[in-house]
């Protein structure tokens, strides 16, 4: 399971930002350094697409801020995008899930892998119930994309 940092508590949290349920965007309220304003939106990318603000030295994930301000709870270790957009931080596009949905959903979880062999053949294996399924080995991406897709049709793999 992943290492998260605790969010600051939710008074600090409403003390920095101002959360705007409609578009799902953070607002600072306070003039943190020179280049930040009050009244700016909160948030640069990481490299991972998702956004994030800086909080004394700490990175933190914005979708995490949110839930925080709006649930007054910390949030839950896996915390999904809905729709998949990573900058849509609306409070009903974000929904708890577990680690297995979390890996079916992202974009390293479509159950296709490289392999190591020089011929480059492409491995199609999902983690499904808590067990490896190894579907087989292709000569071509979409080959093996589509021997994943009807071995989640056949077995009733969710990936929403």
């Amino acid at each position: 399971m992943p290492k998260r940092l605790i969010l600051p508590d939710v008074e600090e949290l409403n003390r920095l930002f101002r959360y705007d349920r409609e578009t799902g965007k953070l607002y600072w309220k306070i003039s943190a350094t020179n280049r930040i304003k009050v009244g700016d939106e909160a948030g640069c990318l990481n490299s991972r697409g998702y956004l994030r603000v800086r909080i004394q030295s700490k990175s933190y994930l914005i979708h995490r801020i949110i839930y925080k301000m709006c649930h007054k709870v910390e949030p839950p270790t896996y915390l999904d995008h809905i729709n998949q957009i990573k900058k849509d931080n609306r409070l009903e596009n974000l929904r708890e899930i577990d680690n297995g949905h979390n890996v079916r959903r992202s974009a390293n979880g479509k159950g296709i892998y490289v392999g190591a062999s020089g011929k480059r053949k492409y491995i199609a294996m999902l983690d499904f119930n808590g067990k490896k399924h190894y579907i087989g080995s292709f000569y071509t991406y979409e080959e093996a994309r589509q021997k994943v897709v009807d071995f989640e049709k056949e077995n009733g793999v969710r990936r929403d």
